[in-house]
């Protein structure tokens, strides 16, 4: 079943208005009509199944029927990639999605290759690939900010890992929220080494071989998923 997210509160027999990109996906590239089911979720209320009301270029309106699937609370998973080339960037944030990370906390470092992102085009493919890997919320994400400011603002309430290209694992395991910091291409500066301990952050490093940065960012989630 096709699945949308809608940002609004979703309750039984509520009618819903779709956005132009929405409508556009619907009517033109999905062929759906009037009557036709899909279904929506909005991060909070679950799941729920949802009938095309009306349909045209104008306007879409859905109306929420019944509720297929619960809201259920997920591990917090903070992600703090830093930037990459615009492909890669991509999947690390598709990829992210997927493994269900939470938040994510972009980073300017001295050897980030692109220092800006578009926000809004990051946010709609957060919120598609949410649809189509059947997850029932779409990640935070925050600007971009230099991995100073970062560590000073957030530290204190996050614990930082970084994900360090070589070198010993120090991490402390326990309860509290961490937030794994992933290097751009090229690493870390021992200045931003340097930056990390200061502020009292764990190390972890995965392996032998050096990773590229989105694939490291992958593993550093599988690895809070399942091996942490």
């Amino acid at each position: 079943m096709i699945r949308l997210f809608l940002p609004d509160e979703i309750r039984e027999n509520q009618e819903l208005a779709l956005s132009e990109d929405q409508i556009h996906y619907l009517l033109h590239v999905m062929r759906q009509r009037e009557g036709d089911c899909v279904s929506i979720f909005n991060g909070k209320d679950g799941e729920w199944q949802a009938t095309i009301q009306e349909l045209n270029k104008k306007k879409g309106i859905i109306r929420a029927i019944r509720q297929i699937r619960e809201q259920v609370s997920e591990k917090q998973i903070i992600l703090c990639p830093a930037l990459i080339k615009k492909e890669n960037m991509d999947l690390v944030f598709q990829k992210a999605t997927e493994l269900g990370v939470t938040e994510i906390y972009p980073l300017i470092t001295a050897r980030a290759v692109v220092p800006k992102l578009n926000m809004e085009r990051i946010r709609n493919l957060l919120i598609e690939a949410a649809e189509q890997c059947e997850r029932l919320s779409v990640p935070i994400l925050h600007e971009p900010q230099k991995l100073n400011d970062f560590l000073k603002n957030s530290a204190p309430k996050l614990k930082p890992i970084c994900l360090a290209e070589r070198g010993e694992t120090h991490l402390v395991k326990s309860d509290q929220i961490k937030a794994f910091c992933v290097g751009p291409e090229g690493g870390w500066t021992d200045e931003e080494i340097s930056l990390f301990e200061r502020y009292q952050a764990d190390f972890l490093h995965f392996g032998q071989t050096i990773l590229r940065a989105e694939t490291a960012s992958i593993v550093a989630m599988a690895y809070t998923l399942w091996g942490s």
